[in-house]
This record gives C-alpha cells, structure tokens and sequence, in this order.
C-alpha cells in the first residue's frame, strides 16, 4: 500500500486493525501470524540471529550443544561459568571432558533421562537439574543438554514442606489429644461419684478410639517415610490381573493393554487396593466398582471408578493432603501413600468426578522407554487481555 503521509499512514493501520477484529478468530490468528512473519522479514537479516544469541548468553540455565561425535557447537555464557571456568570451549570434545570428571558428575550428564541431581562442591551440596533433547541440525545428529541450579529452590521448597508437615502433624496431634485430655479429666472426677459410674465406660471408649485414630495417623507417617524404592521390573498383565480379579471378584476389571507393563507389583497392587478399598466405602454399590486399565500418553493408566455420591469441590481440593478424612474411623494417610508410590514411579495420580456420579481416581506410570514428559502445566496470559 502506498503511503502519503503519517496520518493515511495510521489510517490504513487502523483499518487493517478494524478488519482483524472483524475476522473470526481462526482467520484472525494466521493475519496476526502473517504480520508478525513480515516484521521479521523486514528485519536486517542477521537481527534474529543477534536476538537468539542474545536471549541464550542471558538465560541462567547452562547450555550446551555438541555433536553426533561429541565435539561442542555451542554454550552460553552460564555452561561457560558453570563447566569450563568462563574459557571458550567451542570445538572440545564433551564427551572427553566427562569422561575425566567424577562419576556423580558424569553420570547425570551422560543419562538420556530428565533428572534431578546432587553434587559436592567445596564441602556444600549443591541440586542440579539435566535435560537432554536430540535433533537433526544441518542433516546431523545433535543433543542439547541444559543444567539449571536448584539448590536455593529446593531449599525453600522442604523448609515449605517441613513446616506444612509440622503443621498437620500438631494439628492431628491436637485434634485426638485435647478431648482425650478433657475426657480423662472428666473421668477421674468420675470415679469419685458412684453415680456416674456408668459413664466412665463411655468416656474411656471415646478417648480409645481418639488413640486408635492417632495410632493410625502416625503408622501411615511412618509407612511413607519408610516406602522402599520401587523395583521395577516387565509385567505380564494376564497373571497381575488376575491376582486383581482373585482379591475382587465382583469387580469389573476392563481387559488390560497388549503391551507389557513396566513397575514394581506389590507397590502398585498396594495402591489399587487402597483405592478398591476407598471405592468399596464410598457408599454406591459394590457391583458399581470398575478397575480400568489401558495405555496412553506413552504409559499405562490405572482407573479405580465407584458410583459413591461423589467428592464436593472442596474435598477434591483437599482429598490429596495428608490426615485429611471423610470416614468417621479414617486416617487420611491412604491416598498420601498411593500418590507417593506413584511419584516413586515417575508417575502421577489425579482424582475427579465420575460420569454419571461418583468418582474416578486414575494414576499414569510411565513405560519402560518413555518419551520425554508432555508438559501439561500453561501459564496462559495471551487469552487474559
């Protein structure tokens, strides 16, 4: 368009800008992709390239690029602080330098697997997390490895989880022992008035079970900080499920998937009888418990599905949370455990409303070769204008 002036100029913008409003929103995402691809176009041609090199020399996470051989494409300026003394090492072999570096280092650094690693250094411990991602470049294999340090997150984020610990703990602590306190009292002023004695085995009843419930409390805090690594191993599904089929016979367990399984038996046996277990008190029919199995998302999932009245939304919100309980007699820590076996399995766990009324509770393991996590989580700001 042929511009005479600054004003026809912003007229001609707005119009365009009146036009793309117009537009439905699918025709008016490819006209704002257009714009910004002729932005970009009419940039000096290297200014993209400046941009990049700019954005990677800024980023705290250190990264590396090497090749198919070893030999070092690239790193920013963090990998430069944080590996090679601040020296240009473009050209080097990586592999030759792991290979002189102690195992705790080159170990992480060698894994194709996402992970979270701890290093000595200088008598202080400090949390690494690698990341691996390979790709053709100019029809060559390449890897990009990015490091990024934790330790200060980490840091704060168990000093969080202790005083969340602390907190739940007084708070079952003080929730079975203040009317166990209160009710012993009673008692003893009981047992100085004949009359009363028939209550005195009431009030000792309540103050056993408030104990029994603590007990329960305090076992399931030990249980998990006593959980054992998972051993994983392959899983021939027609004999795990039927050891399943044997401990609930009414239960409608769907065929499971043609490929193998990839966890540790017992542990996950574990959780789906505490969700069974959960299922079976939820207060539906016993006939209305189903156990899912099937593949996706390049794992196995597992559904445990009851025709209970459902979860409200501020127990879902809280159904995950350690001590927290609908059951007159329940200690809150059996979901806690079954999310901690599942994490132990780099897995995840959610619990949601069944359709047609109940609930679903559903935990994905990964397979024995996953590919790299889908990362779910969006922080959306475009959709917020």
């Amino acid at each position: 368009m042929r511009r005479c002036c600054h004003g026809c100029a912003r007229r001609a913008d707005d119009a365009e800008s009146d036009s793309a409003r117009s537009l439905d929103p699918a025709t008016a995402a490819g006209w704002t992709s257009q714009r910004a691809w002729d932005t970009v176009g009419s940039m000096d041609p290297q200014q993209p390239e400046r941009l990049l090199s700019v954005i990677l020399e800024s980023t705290p996470a250190a990264v590396v690029l090497v090749g198919e051989t070893g030999r070092i494409v690239f790193t920013n300026a963090a990998a430069r602080r944080l590996f090679f003394e601040d020296q240009d090492v473009t050209g080097e072999n990586f592999l030759q330098m792991l290979a002189r570096a102690s195992e705790p280092l080159r170990r992480p650094l060698l894994s194709d697997a996402d992970q979270i690693f701890t290093f000595e250094e200088q008598g202080e411990h400090e949390t690494y997390h690698v990341a691996k991602r390979h790709f053709p470049l100019d029809g060559e294999p390449h890897t990009l490895i990015t490091v990024r340090h934790l330790t200060h997150e980490i840091g704060r984020q168990e000093i969080a989880v202790l005083k969340k610990t602390l907190r739940i703990i007084g708070h079952e602590l003080g929730n079975s022992m203040a009317p166990a306190s209160s009710l012993l009292r009673s008692a003893r002023q009981m047992l100085t008035r004949p009359e009363l004695h028939g209550r005195l085995e009431t009030a000792l009843k309540t103050v056993e079970e408030r104990l029994v419930h603590l007990q329960g409390f305090l076992s399931g805090l030990a249980r998990l900080g006593q959980l054992p690594k998972p051993q994983r191993r392959e899983i021939a599904w027609p004999a795990f499920v039927d050891g399943l089929r044997a401990l609930w016979p009414d239960a409608a367990i769907a065929a499971p998937p043609p490929t193998p399984g990839w966890f540790d038996p017992a542990q996950i046996q574990q959780v789906l009888i505490n969700l069974v277990k959960n299922a079976h008190e939820a207060g539906g029919p016993r006939d209305g418990v189903a156990i899912e199995i099937d593949e996706t998302d390049g794992g196995v999932r597992f559904a445990v599905l009851d025709r209970g009245p459902g979860m409200t939304e501020a127990v879902l919100a809280k159904a995950l949370v350690p001590s927290f309980t609908t059951k007159e007699h329940g200690s809150g820590m059996g979901l806690t455990l079954c999310r901690e076996i599942v994490d132990a399995h780099d897995g995840r766990l959610r619990i949601a409303r069944r359709d047609g009324g109940g609930t679903q509770v559903s935990f994905w393991l990964p397979s024995r070769t996953p590919e790299p996590p889908e990362i779910r989580a969006r922080l959306t700001l475009t959709g917020m204008r």
